[in-house]
């Protein structure tokens, strides 16, 4: 068999791998363990052979380490000869995808402050792999990499150029990987070449997110500085009024921290429920059953989503000339 690159997916509630052979792109196993962290999780795996209905196992109660054990038990002692993961932040520390070293897991691990809920997993699928496969090279791929082309009007928020230059905020983007590969498939599948299009992509999931691409480059996105910006997500609230930690703060006693953690993993289409789930699934089926906060949760996600998608779209296809004299026209 050729030799196989074992492709790590670790996000804030589920954990995808995949068996890929080197050169050929071919799947040889592939699988998902999601809803991670509650009594529904599970780890689904399956080969692409003929009649290979695949394999289910509970994973109740099991979070991300239990799964990525599972996981690599499931490789039918198939040896990779490298292993790659997907990590949400980079900062503007990597630009590209790099080989992993400690340094590299410390610096990453330097930018779980902009993504509580991703890098931690991230970075425990790395230590995991690497614990297990310590000979083989491990090379980490950054969400964040692809939008490094946004231009400065996209990324720069408007606060004090000082909290820019000493403490890099502005705005990151992410799901880079996702929308990078739907807009090549996208322009694949019209028989298009990329640097022709002007495209907006959607990335739907416990995490959602769309991104204006032109020439096959991102020009804007959603998400901003951490994952929390831009649309309604799992449990996260995307786009909130700035001024709602200090509201929140001095109507309930709650402290930055806990208010940050209830925006990142009590809000969304959790918060929105009442807490029936922040899974589209069970919500669908909840709202067929007449449950009034599972409908509201649909409904605000279904109105923000197609905001976001307006917005990015218009950027997509808008120069800054055009944007200013139609914004001049308006009066704005």
């Amino acid at each position: 068999m050729a030799p196989t690159i074992l492709v790590i997916n670790s996000g804030s509630s589920s954990l995808k791998f995949a068996l890929i052979e080197a050169g050929s792109g071919r799947v040889v196993r592939q699988g998902l363990a999601e809803r991670l962290g509650t009594e529904q999780a599970r780890l689904r795996t399956r080969s692409l052979e003929p009649g290979d209905g695949g394999s289910e196992k509970s994973l109740a109660g099991g979070g991300h380490a239990e799964a990525l054990v599972e996981i690599l038990a499931h490789l039918d002692g198939l040896q990779p000869a490298a292993v790659g993961h997907r990590v949400v932040h980079g900062g503007e520390t990597f630009s590209a995808s790099v080989v992993l070293t400690d340094r590299a897991v410390e610096l990453i691990r330097a930018c779980s402050d902009l993504a509580p809920l991703h890098n931690p997993p991230n970075l425990l699928g790395i230590e995991i792999a690497r614990r297990q496969f310590p000979q083989l090279a491990h090379v980490a791929v950054f969400d964040t990499a692809f939008h490094q082309t946004l231009a400065p009007r996209a990324f720069r928020y408007a606060v004090p150029q000082e909290l820019y230059e000493r403490h890099r905020v502005r705005r990151y983007g992410f799901h880079g990987t996702s929308h990078s590969y739907v807009a090549g498939e996208a322009a694949r599948l019209m028989g298009r070449p990329l640097s022709d299009l002007q495209i907006v992509t959607a990335h739907l999931g416990n995490g959602c997110s769309a991104c204006a691409i032109r020439g096959g480059r991102s020009v804007d996105t959603t998400m901003g500085l951490t994952p929390l910006e831009g649309l309604v997500m799992g449990t996260r609230s995307g786009d909130v009024d700035p001024n709602l930690h200090q509201f929140l703060a001095d109507q309930t006693g709650r402290s930055l921290v806990q208010i940050t953690d209830l925006l990142n993993r009590g809000s969304g289409l959790l918060g929105l429920s009442g807490g029936t789930s922040n899974d589209m699934r069970t919500l669908l089926q909840a709202r067929a059953r007449g449950d009034a906060g599972a409908a509201l949760a649909i409904d605000v996600f279904c109105y923000r989503l197609a905001k976001g998608l307006l917005g990015t779209g218009l950027i997509a296809v808008l120069t800054t000339a055009a944007a200013v004299l139609i914004f001049e026209r308006r009066d704005v």
